[in-house]
């Protein structure tokens, strides 16, 4: 275990005229994606919301880094670690590092962490549901009163945290017994749990997935194209029902995403510490991103072979071919039930893409390249350097 750095005292606000501003840079890391686009939206705007909600007399930078720590054995980030060299080679006061990557605490999801010996805090993005700005600024602050040791800004007279602050919170909170202890902020019961598994998703950036799936897509339109030329396609939409069209696109959907998780593999077994709750959330999460993505590709195959069969097909030949009156529906139909034949055929063309790029979809993926991440004090420096 490192030395424990003496504990910062919390600053005193000037008290001499013309004093100047105490100088405290905060050092914001995050991992790459989501986090790193997150923390860069931050830091014009941090440094104002801390002088006002936290300490005046302090003249508050912002220094954001794409930097990911590595991974203990037991699948826990190395945060206290390396936070003191981290620190002292970047000359920074404290330091919060973003990272979409799930923890847990006694069993529930953890929303974030703080030990004010180390001056650093780690705040998981997943678990603050679909990261909303507010809700993120609010857990960043929080962390930084800690560590700063003025008293949290959210917290009413009774000592109850203020829900307008965020109508959906469900934190629950650890405090530390020791200076050198961590303090946790956890989302407890089914909710909590809800708001990380949502957060996964949105970690993941499903729609980011869409264009890794070409060949997928290829198919889809190759085989969609069909029901805009073949009139036994145009007649088997027409005298089938919505609730049958419905579900023929339900199973074509779930026939892609069977067919994406087996063929690469994409069921997960996380290692490490809390592997049981991972199993369920990383797996969970993951199909939900899998799914997710597909429906974004049928929505968009809906619309190119629906615009296709407007231009292509006469409705006065449709008319005749059909034996009735068209309109509009009509249209919607043909391409509803071709935009299901082509997601079928997309699975197999989906055997073409790039297997890594869909991987790199999943939390274990990440967590497996994480865990080969290995930081010595020539690295540090060089996290120093790299803008």
């Amino acid at each position: 275990m490192p030395e424990v750095p003496e504990r910062r005292r919390p600053r005193q606000a000037s008290s001499m005229p013309g004093e100047a501003e105490r100088r405290t840079v905060i050092g914001l890391i995050a991992d790459p994606g989501l986090p790193i686009s997150l923390a860069l939206g931050l830091r014009d705007s941090l440094p104002g919301l801390l002088e006002s909600a936290l300490d005046p007399e302090t003249d508050w930078e912002v220094d954001v880094k794409e930097f990911s720590l590595p991974l203990a054995k037991q699948g826990e980030v190395e945060l206290n670690a390396h936070s003191q060299q981290l620190r002292e080679a970047n000359q920074w006061d404290y330091l919060v590092y973003l990272t979409d990557l799930p923890k847990f605490e006694d069993g529930e999801p953890l929303a974030s962490s703080f030990n004010a010996g180390y001056g650093a805090a780690v705040i998981v993005l997943p678990t603050l549901g679909f990261v909303r700005r507010k809700r993120l600024v609010r857990a960043v602050v929080q962390v930084l009163a800690s560590l700063h040791g003025v008293g949290d800004p959210y917290l009413r007279e009774d000592g109850r945290v203020d829900l307008k602050s965020d109508p959906l919170l469900v934190e629950r909170r650890i405090e530390a017994p020791e200076v050198d202890d961590d303090a946790f902020e956890t989302a407890k019961g089914a909710r909590g749990r809800l708001l990380l598994l949502v957060g996964m998703v949105r970690s993941n950036r499903p729609w980011h997935l869409v264009p890794r799936l070409s060949s997928a897509m290829a198919a889809a339109l190759a085989t969609g194209a069909f029901g805009v030329f073949y009139t036994s396609i145009w007649s088997m939409a027409d005298f089938l029902s919505p609730q049958r069209l419905a579900t023929i696109s339900l199973l074509s959907i779930l026939i892609m995403g069977s067919w994406l998780v087996l063929h690469n593999g994409l069921w997960e077994s996380p290692l490490g510490a809390s592997h049981a709750q991972k199993r369920v959330v990383y797996n969970v999460a993951t199909l939900m991103t899998i799914f997710t993505a597909i429906l974004l590709m049928y929505l968009a195959l809906f619309v190119i072979i629906l615009a296709g069969s407007l231009v292509i097909i006469d409705a006065r030949f449709l008319a005749a071919e059909l034996g009735h009156p068209v309109g509009f529906g009509e249209y919607v139909n043909l391409s509803w039930m071709s935009a299901s034949l082509g997601t079928v055929a997309g699975a197999v063309g989906s055997s073409l893409d790039d297997e890594e790029a869909v991987r790199k979809a999943t939390f274990s993926q990440r967590e497996y390249e994480r865990r080969k991440i290995r930081l010595d004090k020539d690295e540090h420096n060089a996290a120093a350097e790299d803008d």
